[in-house]
């Protein structure tokens, strides 16, 4: 069974492919963001709407590698039964540089077809890769952005 798997080239150093996956999460993923993915050991709270991960960062080779483990979820779906199916998952992402591009290789590990939330889940993942290359090339990204709360 494959796992959800996705390569972006960018004509972008390896440095700022880097950061938008350290420092620059809210940008294109989503701003509902609480925490740290700089460092390993570092951990975040993720959230778009009523679904939340948790993710802790197993691995962070400065312009290399990145490993996020999925370590708490909830998946606001109703057609799923088992709304934590990514606890346990990792989502790996491997930079190499070929010449002036980085290729920004994406592997959700555990994330295949055995999982109710698949479906959902590649279209999710889909999009927000999208809005990292988009967020990398012109600096603009389309996260989901969290409801503003007016007092």
């Amino acid at each position: 069974m494959n796992d959800y798997q996705k390569t972006i080239t960018v004509n972008k150093p390896a440095t700022e492919v880097y950061a938008a996956l350290t420092e620059g999460i809210a940008n294109w993923w989503s701003n509902d963001l609480i925490g740290a993915a700089a460092n390993a050991g570092d951990s975040f709270n993720i959230a778009f709407g009523k679904t939340k991960k948790t993710f802790s960062i197993v691995e962070a080779v400065p312009g290399e590698r990145v490993v996020w483990e999925c370590v708490k979820a909830y998946i606001n779906n109703a057609t799923l039964e088992n709304k934590s199916e990514w606890v346990g998952t990792k989502i790996i992402w491997t930079l190499t540089v070929d010449g002036k591009n980085t290729v920004l290789h994406f592997l959700h590990e555990g994330l295949n077809e055995h999982l109710q939330c698949y479906d959902l889940c590649e279209a999710g993942w889909d999009t927000f890769l999208s809005s990292l290359e988009n967020y990398l090339i012109t600096g603009k990204g389309s996260p989901y952005l969290k409801p503003e709360v007016h007092v």
